[in-house]
């Protein structure tokens, strides 16, 4: 009798339908669930229960309101006399809504955990009898759940915690400041739902459940809200379908140290987007409570918990004070702040890795895995501070950048003055990060991510991402890392992606090198020699339909984009960015807005820059109006080469541009972005007359 579910009707109910369809794993769950989810304990399970001194448990009182509760007794207490029943010979604590609720044909919601081990079973069922000694349950539905969240605790039993005297009691309808203070320190809360529709489906009941976070995840609003964040699990999304369904909760909390329980029940909602949703690290939603009852009982729980430690997820999550300076980051994100290099690290014989914390010690603004920083460096006789833009080198994590940089040489002033000057404590500043070629996390296709030299840097984000990702949600997308380099003494990031790959099957990793040292051995520091063509990644790759990035040098990419169009790969399919001017493979692409009739846009157009009283002919093979001015000897102020920052944004006197992309910075009436616009036209209304096609202010 291990199987699953052994009923026609779906696990799942329409709240939870509704809430996998929208996070797109309707379908897998569905068919997951039936596997997983029982109408009857395997014997591991039914002696989990037996073991335990503790169980969490949800019921529904009178007035349809949720409660969340804790029964306790020793190790034994609770048995399986069958595989579909659990017997529990136990009172509830005093002044605990349980009494009232635990009526035979109720609802009920029971969550087994075992904190020291981080093992937990929950299921669902009805009360089947209730007497003076105890009750017992008939299961419904039954499941393992991930260990997610979790903080080890030690549980022995509490001294005097048998004695007949009552224990204080409070009543209220919000938080009096003990209780603010200790669901704001919280690192662990338990939640009650319910879902009836009045039809005896395997998918309706009452539920309890477990919440962990770091000390500080809720968030106290007022004396009878709070608000948490609601990270990944088991996508069953038990808690969420019902709430968005029954917009009612319990919680439970529980002071560890006191003994003291707080029970509540009131109404609750989910909230799906918003600034905080985006800036907490690792919050896929929010839970917010509105309390409409509130018990506290002092010294009730009969059980003492020593804290061990925190779960290992915690990594990946943040903190509320980290959420707000986060916001408060992106609202200035055209802004120049200080930062502060707080450690470097030599990644080859031309890359340094430089990582930045804000100087005033708060978050920076987060960033998609792909983008650039700009920055700002004060060079000392170098008058105004010196512009550049580089790839942040790491996943989001909430703290600092890294950025990766290769000394250039010769005269490339920023990258060799940042290599020579910037030791630990080193300020610049830089604006929040930007830019357009950052992963799609909305698909779930393959990704194949092939970088040449220091495009390398967009890849390792993306790749950490990707693996973080994949530990904080337990799915791993599949991913292949390809990079060429020249030799071993250019090649970044090579041990740490080669440990990725040996601890992670959903990574595959293969390096190429171009012109391999004595040194460099094949199948150790490299797999393969040459330059990554399309034979090797053929070779590479199943058969399957991928996401494809690149970065590298343009004809580097161009090779490949090329080749990947023709073997079929649809251009959507293929996202690319170059380390240098702005670069568009598409050979049949055209301005976002069309010249006028009769004009042309093939050139020669003449481009006046007014102020440096300089002249000089724009045709297609220039590029843009930015590369254009600095091979006129101009030095105008960019950052992104995108349209994305709006620091290139110049005044134009008179005539016309497109812009090869479509500009998504702002820049006022009158003014261009001339890193990505080209002129329109030689003549016509579009141009300046006196054959000049654009006049500008620079």
């Amino acid at each position: 009798m291990d199987g699953g579910l052994n009923l026609t009707d779906s696990p799942f109910h329409p709240g939870e339908w509704e809430v996998q369809s929208r996070l797109g794993v309707r379908d897998k769950m569905e068919s997951f669930g039936r596997r997983v989810i029982r109408d009857h304990m395997p014997d591991q399970h039914r002696e989990f229960y037996a073991q335990l001194p503790f169980v969490l448990v949800g019921t529904v009182d009178g007035q349809g309101r949720p409660w969340a509760s804790l029964v306790a007794g020793q190790p034994g207490f609770i048995a399986s006399p069958d595989p579909r029943s659990l017997e529990l010979a136990a009172q509830p604590l005093f002044g605990d809504p349980l009494a009232a609720n635990l009526k035979p044909g109720a609802d009920v919601g029971l969550l087994g955990i075992e904190p020291a081990t981080r093992r937990r079973n929950r299921l669902t069922g009805t009360v089947s009898e209730a007497s003076d000694s105890g009750f017992a349950i008939s299961i419904v539905q039954t499941f393992g759940n991930c260990p997610q969240y979790i903080q080890t605790r030690e549980i022995t039993p509490r001294p005097g915690a048998d004695s007949a005297a009552e224990p204080p009691l409070t009543r209220s309808d919000r938080f009096d400041p003990a209780t603010a203070e200790l669901i704001a320190a919280a690192d662990t809360l338990f939640i009650a739902t319910a879902y009836a529709d009045g039809k005896a489906a395997a998918s309706r009941g009452a539920d309890v459940s477990h919440r962990g976070g770091k000390p500080g995840f809720v968030k106290v609003e007022g004396d009878r809200s709070f608000v948490f964040p609601d990270f990944s699990g088991n996508n069953h999304f038990n808690s969420v379908g019902n709430i968005l369904l029954y917009p009612r909760a319990g919680f439970l909390f529980v002071d560890f140290a006191a003994g003291d329980l707080v029970y509540m029940t009131g109404d609750a909602e989910i909230v799906w987007e918003g600034d905080e949703v985006r800036a907490f690290a690792g919050a896929e939603r929010l839970i917010r409570f509105r309390a409409e009852e509130v018990i506290r009982v002092a010294g009730s729980l009969p059980l003492n918990f020593e804290f061990g430690d925190y779960s290992p997820m915690l990594d990946f999550t943040g903190s509320w004070e980290q959420t707000a300076e986060t916001i408060a980051a992106e609202a200035e994100q055209n802004a120049y702040l200080p930062y502060e290099v707080f450690r470097t690290e030599r990644e080859s014989d031309v890359i340094t890795s430089f990582y930045l914390r804000r100087a005033d010690g708060k978050a920076p603004a987060r960033h998609a895995p792909g983008q650039f920083l700009p920055i700002r460096v004060a060079i000392p006789g170098g008058g105004e501070p010196a512009l550049r833009t580089y790839t942040v080198s790491d996943a989001p994590n909430g703290e600092y950048y890294r950025l990766s940089i290769k000394r250039e040489g010769g005269d490339a002033l920023v990258s060799n003055y940042l290599h020579d000057t910037a030791k630990v404590g080193f300020r610049l500043e830089a604006m929040a990060p930007r830019g357009k070629f950052t992963l799609d996390e909305s698909s779930d296709r393959p990704v194949v991510l092939i970088s040449g030299g220091v495009g390398v840097t967009p890849m390792i984000a993306m790749t950490n991402h990707i693996i973080n990702e994949g530990r904080r949600t337990r799915k791993f997308r599949r991913t292949f890392f390809v990079h060429g380099a020249q030799n071993g003494t250019m090649h970044a990031f090579g041990p740490h992606i080669r440990e990725l790959a040996a601890r992670h099957e959903s990574l595959t990793a293969h390096f190429r090198y171009s012109h391999p040292r004595a040194e460099d051995v094949l199948g150790e520091s490299h797999d393969s020699e040459g330059f990554i063509d399309m034979e090797l990644l053929k070779g590479l790759l199943p058969f399957d339909d991928y996401d494809f990035y690149l970065c590298g040098p343009a004809p580097f990419m161009q090779a490949l984009y090329d080749g990947l169009t023709w073997l079929g790969v649809r251009d959507e399919r293929i996202h690319y960015e170059s380390f240098g001017p702005a670069t568009v493979l598409k050979h049949d692409a055209k301005p976002a807005k069309p010249a006028p009739k009769g004009e042309t846009v093939d050139g020669p157009v003449k481009v006046a820059f007014k102020d440096s009283d300089i002249e000089v002919d724009w045709t297609p093979d220039k590029g843009t109006l930015l590369e254009l001015a600095e091979e006129a000897g101009l030095g105008p102020d960019f950052s992104c080469r995108s349209g994305i920052c709006g620091t290139c944004a110049t005044r134009i006197k008179c005539g016309t541009v497109d812009y090869i992309e479509e500009p998504s910075a702002p820049h006022a009436e009158g003014e261009v972005l001339i890193c990505c616009a080209t002129p329109r036209s030689a003549t016509g209304e579009a141009s300046c007359g006196e054959d000049r096609g654009v006049i500008l202010e620079l």
